[in-house]
């Protein structure tokens, strides 16, 4: 293949994996028209490249980024990797790219649409890990909270040291739906696997119970006087509620919020 010929990368899916792909570019000089990972791999009519997660490579480029782009920037691209960024590998390559030209003020070119566009979606993942950390419902199956989301980005390695410390003697589940992914916390070891099919636990009876008193508080203490949904759906999605023990028989069967009085 010549170096003008534009070929698909294909990864593991991982930043490690990504990082292989920006050595790739350097190395064999093959420019991307993809960066896509072997989970999302469809045939096209370009050709393609296998890219194989090399640490050897992953610490040249690692060491490379922090070198010439600074601490900040390395976190600030391990970020952007969480994030639901549609190609975010390609605005990743290119910000590590125009960033080895520029150095690390790369970071505050937000004239630069690549940087931009990276800007913007971390700061989405910001948001909403932030939100996370008080939309997390848990419930009780046999002696594991569990608990399911629903994020538009990977959240749980964010949202891990908040839980792990809060539940710090007992052992928990997030189960991350929208990635297939779930957060496994016991005696003050976590972890992050993939769950591509799992079955959520029955709700006890007693479980039950103790979330219809959850309800009742939070129908009590509500000011019917100053209802106001659309200000409720701005701080708290309703994509959410799902999920959310106190939002539960919020809808009728067309999907219409129904109003309580």
């Amino acid at each position: 293949m010549s170096e003008n010929q534009k070929v698909m990368y294909i990864y593991d899916g991982s930043f490690e994996g990504f990082l292989c792909c920006v050595y790739n570019f350097y190395y064999n000089r093959l420019k991307p028209a993809g960066i896509i990972s072997r989970a999302d791999f469809t045939p096209s009519f370009y050709e393609n490249l296998m890219i194989e997660t090399d640490y050897e490579q992953v610490y040249k480029v690692r060491f490379a980024i922090e070198e010439k782009l600074g601490r900040r920037n390395l976190e600030f691209l391990t970020g952007c990797f969480l994030t639901c960024l549609e190609e975010k590998e390609m605005y990743m390559l290119r910000y590590v790219v125009k960033g080895f030209r520029v150095g690390p003020g790369i970071i505050n070119h937000l004239s630069d649409r690549d940087v931009s566009v990276l800007f913007k979606a971390h700061r989405h993942l910001e948001r909403e890990q932030h939100h996370f950390l008080g939309w997390v419902r848990f419930y009780k199956a046999g002696d594991v909270y569990v608990s399911k989301i629903e994020p538009k980005n990977q959240i749980l390695p964010l949202i891990a040291w908040h839980f792990t410390n809060r539940f710090a003697d007992q052992p928990f589940m997030i189960y991350d739906a929208t990635h297939k992914q779930a957060l496994i916390y016991s005696r003050g070891d976590y972890r992050i696997i993939r769950a591509d099919d799992i079955q959520m636990p029955q709700v006890s009876e007693d479980e039950k119970r103790t979330q219809q008193l959850w309800k009742n508080f939070y129908d009590t203490i509500a000011i019917k006087e100053r209802y106001n949904p659309k200000c409720r759906m701005n701080f708290m999605p309703k994509r959410t509620w799902a999920n959310l023990t106190e939002m539960q028989d919020q809808t009728d069967n067309t999907g219409r919020e129904v109003v309580k009085i």
